[in-house]
């Protein structure tokens, strides 16, 4: 799928997740983020942060709603991926 002006780079769709056990630690959560903008997720500690990105990258599955970057679900055959890297100040932190 080419990667359009109108597709988001990432869009979470009524998205909800519980860990294992617990209780659902996000509800019906909807959230689109155009290519481009940059995007500050504030909170309370528990408050779901991590728990959103986590998804958003595909690091953890919704119990429901959809998840999709560029379009395509995270880990689709043929869907762009994601990568990191650690600034070489943090490099140096993990040395010492």
């Amino acid at each position: 799928m080419p990667l359009g002006a109108e597709t988001p780079a990432v869009e979470l769709d009524g998205v909800s997740f519980a860990y294992r056990g617990g209780p659902r630690v996000l509800e019906d959560v909807s959230l689109a983020v155009e290519r481009g903008a940059f995007v500050g997720i504030a909170g309370p500690n528990g408050g779901g942060k991590t728990t959103l990105l986590r998804l958003a990258l595909g690091l953890e599955r919704p119990s429901e709603g959809a998840v999709r970057l560029h379009g395509a679900a995270p880990g689709a055959r043929g869907a762009p991926g994601w990568g990191t890297c650690r600034s070489e100040r943090s490099s140096r932190r993990r040395r010492r």
